[in-house]
């Protein structure tokens, strides 16, 4: 095949696209060890894999409550209107709706795969990021919402990491404060954005100019101190008289009971300002954080209404991790990087068969072996194989095999392989 010769006026940058990564070597690595990880104990609670498609149905997505502006879409050959995911939760309800419907419930299912999605514009946006998720569907009961936040604290402490906290809030006690009042949607939406960024000026004089019933602008502010331990339900119950604000709490109250029976609630904190979300939230929400990353590593809470939107009317919690702000994390925890290969064989043509049979035996044997393809001397092996810090050159010989352990340093100690 012949290629048509480019002059330099049509060479393109062979550039990453602005929001995407290449993940390499031993940040591949580390993020499919996470994967692993994850896989390993979502099996382990007795969730089940599923794998959606990358791209959906925008119809499909937008219906699920996504907000068109996160949405990359485009059109098949046919005209019908596609998108690339911005959420795997909206396709597994889909999936649950169309496909698991006479399943036994509850349903646990688990997810791990990559997003797209159409960046704010600001400098720094990711598009594409992959996520680790469970979704428990079926079940309204708070030891199901209990049970989604144990395995989310129980899937980052398995990865070692410890320095994290998990805010649980409730879509419902802000929902009752506002309703009934004359709030439009989008007064509303400025208010959760300022309770989101804890911006209590802003919030308040925002709530000035708004003609509200007596005490809402007062518990609208009083959100942002409703942050802390089990004593913020008592406050919280006790701040408001909207039947469904105190139904909120009494919730959240035994959902933290039960994660007392995990013994996890150090590493929770109560949090009744956490208004954000993807609109579909209908009770319990999650947030985590780490002191490693600027920004959150865990998102989720409970849809009761997102099922129903594909015509199935089911209960549902869930939440994500996001695997490369987890890698972040781990890789700041490494004091230094380990090899990703344990052994390099070298030989000389006459001995391609025993230095093969070698690797393959190393290999069974749980080693992480290479074969030597290039015709370099032995100085120039243990060169490369410091540099990717390989701990062994073995040499097969006419004579036998050599074992050369490969220091930083020092050319290593020289030992003669036993059979």
């Amino acid at each position: 095949m012949q290629w048509e010769k480019l002059d330099n006026s049509e060479r393109i940058a062979p550039l990453t696209p602005s929001g995407a990564t290449d993940v390499l070597l031993d940040d591949a690595a580390r993020m499919s060890a996470i994967e692993w990880s994850l896989r390993g104990l979502f099996g382990a609670w007795g969730y089940a894999e599923v794998i959606p498609p990358i791209f959906e149905r925008y119809e499909t997505l937008v219906a699920g409550g996504i907000h068109p502006d996160w949405v990359y879409r485009f059109a098949d050959p046919s005209g019908e209107v596609l998108a690339l995911r911005p959420d795997l939760t909206t396709q597994v309800a889909r999936v649950v709706a169309t496909r698991l419907r006479g399943q036994p419930k509850p349903l646990r299912l688990f997810y791990i795969g990559n997003v797209v999605r159409r960046p704010k514009p600001s400098k720094g946006q990711r598009m594409e990021f992959s996520q680790g998720g469970i979704e428990l569907i079926g079940s309204s009961e708070p030891a199901a919402d209990a049970e989604v936040v144990a395995l989310a604290i129980e899937a980052l402490l398995r990865l070692g990491i410890d320095d994290f906290q998990v805010n649980l809030g409730q879509s419902d006690f802000f929902r009752g404060i506002v309703e009934g009042t004359s709030l439009t949607e989008s007064q509303i939406a400025t208010i959760r954005e300022r309770l989101d960024r804890k911006d209590k000026g802003a919030l308040e004089h925002f709530l000035s100019d708004l003609e509200l019933p007596d005490g809402r602008s007062r518990w609208i502010v009083e959100c942002l101190n409703l942050c802390g331990g089990e004593e913020i339900l008592d406050r919280s119950f006790e701040l408001v008289d909207s039947a469904t604000s105190k139904a909120a709490v009494e919730n959240l109250g035994e959902i933290y009971r039960i994660l007392e029976d995990y013994h996890l609630t150090d590493r929770v904190i109560i949090d009744l300002a956490e208004v954000r979300g993807l609109g579909y939230y209908t009770g319990m929400m999650i947030e985590g954080f780490s002191r490693s990353v600027s920004t959150t590593i865990l998102e989720g809470g409970r849809y009761d209404k997102l099922v129903e939107k594909f015509g199935y009317p089911c209960p549902a919690v869930g939440c994500a991790l996001d695997i490369p702000r987890l890698g972040s994390i781990l890789q700041k925890g490494e004091s230094s990087q380990p090899s990703a290969v344990d052994a390099l064989v070298r030989f000389r043509p006459p001995q391609r068969r025993e230095a093969y049979a070698l690797a393959a035996a190393l290999r069974t044997g749980g080693q992480r072996v290479e074969l030597e393809v290039t015709d370099r001397d032995e100085e120039e092996a243990i060169a490369y194989a410091r540099q990717k810090k390989i701990k062994q050159l073995i040499t097969v010989e006419a004579a036998g095999t050599r074992i050369r352990e490969v220091t930083p340093n020092d050319s290593g100690e020289v030992r003669t392989w036993k059979d």
